[in-house]
């Protein structure tokens, strides 16, 4: 048959979701929402693995949230589903769980790395990512080393994308537009995220760190690594798997300080961040030591929308293997 359900399940150590999309009979996608499907309704369907959101070897820290497998079920007689259709299904799942667990900047480096994937189903992909389109844009722009230039083009432009965009930013920039409420006549790009900023109740976005490699904290993560995997070799033929569990444990028990520096002599709208230092952690201590800073126009954007906040609330999200090889490889959650 043409048409039928699909199911796309995210199982993580705290929960399991399960999404459904259905398919007409003239073989349109659409998105159906969270769904409750009986066991044997699923036992009945083909079940294939979703493509990996992340490739492990880059993360030496993911958070419960993001430590999950996807499963895809079809119908056991599915007829006519096109690659492109069957290729959607199998990655957005990682799309799902970053929009759930709003990690905006998740949602925009999927975009980027599944350029080919999504560009056929932009109208489904706007809807699925407006609740995090703000947030993933801002940290898309003015988070890393990107750069915004490309960003205040889309920004003037102002205009509606047509199915193929593969930009990431005038995708963002789309689905964010209702929230956002654009107006180049009147603001610059930044002039709008400080009205957002300033407007908003509250805010909770992933945004990733710029000048690590520049700060001590860095360094603590190599004395650690290389502490736990020898810590693993002798426990190899005992349990090793504890060993990787309490390294797991000791990420996630790490807290961090985000806070404005308005006496910095380069950058008063500054905005640094300091994290516990794992070094001082396997000698029993407890300290924090600088891991770097948010990017400059990011950073300036916030305190001009917030200059009475100094304090911001935040926690390690993601951690890169090597945070001198790409871009965003420690990555915060910033909240108020």
């Amino acid at each position: 048959m043409a048409n039928g359900m699909f199911y796309v399940k995210i199982e993580s150590p705290k929960n399991a979701t399960v999404y459904a999309f259905s398919r007409s009979v003239t073989g349109i996608l659409d998105y159906v929402g969270k769904t409750t499907p009986t066991g044997d309704e699923l036992s009945q369907m083909q079940c294939v693995d979703g493509s990996a959101y992340f490739t492990p070897s880059w993360y030496t820290y993911l958070p419960s949230e993001l430590r999950a497998t996807v499963c895809v079920y079809m119908p056991s007689n599915v007829e006519n589903l096109d690659a492109s259709q069957y290729s959607f299904l199998l990655h957005v799942g990682a799309l799902l769980l970053a929009v759930d667990e709003r990690d905006g900047l998740l949602v925009a480096e999927l975009l980027r790395r599944r350029a080919a994937v999504f560009a056929n189903f932009l109208p489904l992909v706007l809807h699925l990512i407006k609740p995090v389109a703000v947030e993933a844009l801002f940290a898309y722009v003015y988070g890393g080393f990107r750069g915004d230039s490309g960003f205040e083009q889309v920004y003037k432009a102002n205009a509606p994308i047509a199915t193929g965009e593969t930009d990431v930013a005038a995708i963002l920039f789309a689905a964010a537009r209702d929230m956002l409420k654009p107006n180049p006549e009147k603001e610059s790009p930044e002039e709008m995220f400080i009205r957002y900023f300033r407007e908003a109740d509250s805010f909770d976005f992933t945004i990733g760190l710029v000048g690590a490699t520049n700060h001590p904290w860095v360094a603590g993560i190599e004395t650690f690594e290389s502490a736990a995997k020898a810590a693993a070799a002798f426990h190899f033929f005992d349990d090793s798997t504890k060993v990787a569990v309490k390294s797991l444990a000791i990420y996630d028990s790490l807290s961090t300080k985000v806070q404005a520096e308005p006496y910095n002599p380069h950058d008063h709208n500054a905005i640094s961040v300091s994290i516990d230092d794992l070094g001082a952690k396997l000698k029993g201590m407890q300290s924090k030591s600088k891991a770097g800073y948010l990017r400059a126009t990011g950073a300036a954007i916030l305190r001009k929308a917030r200059p009475n906040l100094f304090a911001y609330g935040s926690k390690l999200w993601r951690l890169g293997a090597d945070p001198s090889f790409f871009e965003n490889s420690i990555v915060l959650r910033i909240h108020t």
